[in-house]
């Protein structure tokens, strides 16, 4: 309907980064029955990180939301360039702070009415029910489309691709600090530095496109799931069997 192309179509989601990772597998001699991983004991604290990406490549500066009630220089070193952060009582996104990350969105992308721009997300309360950034979406030319539930981990384009690279290469980061330390816990103050390493990694246009690819949305394919949907209908299908009742039921 509005004739949008690869590079007004943005996908926004969201995922954890722990100070506790979970160790990475190991190689080891066939028959040695002791290998290990190191990782820390500690007790992990979530900082959660949002990403956008559009489905031509282009990765936006993330957010980056601490758990605590107020933000310190310290927390922002080595982050990737451009990241704004946040603080909440729990390290996850709410409306506030979906208001804010939706202003930055519109800074560094710059929708117009006159030039819309297609934003996927999934249907968390702090995105759907959020009159204030619904209100502003509109102002400014974003056309917001809620996925449905239960199908993000197939049809959300960061989910698809891009979140298993990025975390796949933030708990090998953490290993390597564990290591290079002598063991001594990852904090909080070091999430933005190893998220920084990892982001550098992971965020390949080659990467973004697949995701947006394989989940059909960008080129569209509405029959990209088309096989599978094929095969659970014929699971799905009910076995014939003898009539046992003059009502002709199973």
């Amino acid at each position: 309907d509005h004739g949008l192309t690869a590079d007004k179509i943005y996908n926004v989601d969201e995922t954890g980064h722990s100070t506790v990772q979970n160790p990475s597998k190991v190689i080891s001699v066939r028959g040695k029955k002791r290998v290990g991983a190191i990782t820390s004991t500690e007790r992990g604290q979530n900082t959660s990180g949002v990403y956008c990406a559009s489905a031509s490549g282009h990765m936006l500066p993330p957010m980056l939301i601490f758990k605590r009630k107020r933000m310190c220089d310290s927390l922002k070193v080595d982050a990737p360039d451009g990241t704004i952060f946040a603080c909440t009582d729990t390290g996850y996104s709410d409306g506030t702070v979906f208001l804010q990350w939706l202003e930055h969105f519109i800074k560094m992308v710059k929708p117009t009415p006159q030039n819309k721009h297609l934003l996927l997300l999934d249907g968390h309360a702090s995105h759907t029910k959020n009159l204030e950034a619904i209100n502003l979406a509109r102002q400014n030319g974003i056309i917001i489309l809620s996925l449905p539930p239960h199908t993000t981990h197939r049809i959300q384009p960061l989910d698809v691709s891009f979140f298993k690279s990025l975390n796949s290469n933030y708990d090998i980061e953490v290993e390597n600090s564990l290591r290079s330390s002598g063991g001594i816990a990852v904090g909080v103050h070091m999430v933005s530095r190893l998220v920084g390493k990892a982001f550098t990694k992971a965020a390949t246009m080659e990467t973004i496109v697949n995701g947006f690819r394989s989940s059909g949305l960008w080129p569209l394919n509405p029959h990209i799931f088309d096989e599978e949907f094929a095969k659970l209908e014929e699971l799905l299908q009910p076995d014939s069997c003898p009539a046992t009742d003059s009502s002709n039921r199973c």
